[in-house]
């Protein structure tokens, strides 16, 4: 049910993405919503919360890393917004990049906080960020959706080695 803007095939449309999403929010053990749809989504939200489910607001962005203002301002509007935690996605063209994604991870946040890069700096990021604190990280089954991913064993398995 992800926007379309930030890789998603759903409607654009916040009503008709919470209409995918509400009727299996008993199934949810933690839904991710777009940050640029936390507010027009806010009643689906407040309907996760109702039923124990943790949210979380994403951010993408497939060309760049943004500023570390923009990266900061996506976490405290996760905040404001009621969300219970801030996941960033971020295309990694330099090691500058990488690095200022780890001092993000490694910064005191009132939100819990995930992030992970994408491109030929991808594979790396989502290990050396997930041991440095990220919450979230994502493999995939089958094919990859994004570029720097693991296939969801190897990851399982490279993690618990480090």
């Amino acid at each position: 049910a992800r926007h379309p803007a930030e890789g998603g095939q759903a409607p654009e449309d916040p009503a008709a993405r919470a209409a995918m999403i509400e009727p299996v929010l008993d199934l949810a053990a933690l839904i991710d919503i777009e940050l640029r749809s936390a507010m027009p989504m806010q009643s689906t939200v407040q309907k996760a919360r109702a039923v124990g489910v943790p949210v979380v607001g994403s951010f993408h962005d497939f060309q760049a890393t943004p500023s570390d203002d923009v990266l900061l301002g996506a976490v405290n509007f996760g905040q404001q917004a009621g969300l219970d935690g801030v996941k960033i996605a971020t295309y990694l063209n330099t090691q500058d990049d990488l690095i200022r994604l780890m001092k993000l991870v490694g910064g005191t946040h009132r939100l819990r906080l995930s992030a992970m890069g994408m491109g030929p700096l991808g594979r790396v990021s989502r290990l050396v960020l997930a041991k440095g604190g990220s919450l979230l990280n994502y493999g995939f089954i089958g094919t990859s959706n994004a570029p720097g991913q693991w296939p969801v064993a190897r990851l399982k398995e490279l993690l618990a080695e480090l």
